[in-house]
């Protein structure tokens, strides 16, 4: 039962010829495949040690605003208590006994 159309082949090309370029482009494509997946994973551990630095960051932030909101406090409070800390000498300046 054919509609006696001729029957149409796949390629011009023999099948010999064909399989090798083929093969080359699938190869060619898998490879591009591998480069994106490494690239990619690539920049995934990028991002997270950049978040890791940011969230670093901040901390160190913080504790240096704390720091300096201690640091004032603490001058307010010896001022109020009437302690003499901004005339003391420095500890650096003091020299020991038998230091020369």
């Amino acid at each position: 039962m054919t509609s006696g159309k001729p029957v149409k082949s796949h390629s011009a090309i023999p099948s010999s010829e064909s399989k090798p370029r083929e093969r080359t482009q699938l190869d060619t494509n898998e490879a591009y495949r591998r480069g994106v997946k490494l690239l990619h994973e690539k920049c995934k551990a990028l991002q997270r040690s950049n978040e890791r630095l940011v969230f670093r960051l901040h901390r160190v932030q913080k504790m240096t605003r704390s720091r300096a909101r201690d640091v004032e406090f603490l001058k307010a409070k010896l001022d109020s208590l009437g302690d003499e800390w901004r005339t003391a000498p420095d500890p650096m300046d003091v020299k020991e006994e038998g230091e020369e």
